[in-house]
């Protein structure tokens, strides 16, 4: 590789290779929307890093149609079910957002804990706070501590099918 630029676009046709265009079908599709996010977890979960990349430099450069065709296939799904474009120009990057926050927020600490940490360490509750400080999160701690991230993710979908549903 001669500089970043080569180095950036290896990073991107490495993380094309294995990104596959969801399959979705509206018969289900609730259960379709379910598998096609848990799919992109899983793709996320093997790219952590890739959101944060993508924030921190200019990607465009190494857009394509295979890049983005996983997105189309989603895109048409929504209209498919109906949508309007403007709704459905909401309800792709929520989902993409959704997914993608969720691996780089709570997956990544869960497979990545801090040296010392297990994954079950993060509660919500930093380590230590002063007496009577952030009463709200420490209520909900010890449900953050025993609920693993998989349930966590599934109440997501709950949510963000909902959203879709309301759009309909």
């Amino acid at each position: 590789m001669a500089d970043r630029r080569d180095l950036l676009g290896e990073i991107v046709a490495v993380c094309r290779e294995d990104l596959a265009a969801p399959r979705l079908t509206t018969e289900h599709w609730q259960e379709s929307l379910r598998a096609c996010c848990r799919e992109l977890r899983a793709w996320y979960r093997s790219h952590l890093g890739k959101p944060a990349l993508a924030r921190a430099e200019d990607l465009t450069p190494f857009g394509s149609a295979d890049l983005l065709r996983p997105a189309d296939v989603l895109v048409a799904f929504f209209l498919d079910l109906g949508l309007s474009p403007q709704a459905t120009y909401r309800a792709w990057p929520v989902t993409v957002l959704r997914v993608s926050g969720f691996a780089e927020m709570r997956d990544a600490w869960h497979d990545r804990p801090p040296a010392g940490s297990g994954p079950a360490a993060w509660t919500g509750v930093p380590p230590n706070p002063a007496a009577g400080e952030l009463p709200h999160l420490r209520r909900i701690a010890d449900v953050s501590a025993s609920e693993p991230p998989d349930v966590l993710f599934e109440s997501v979908l709950t949510m963000l099918i909902a959203g879709v549903t309301a759009m309909m």
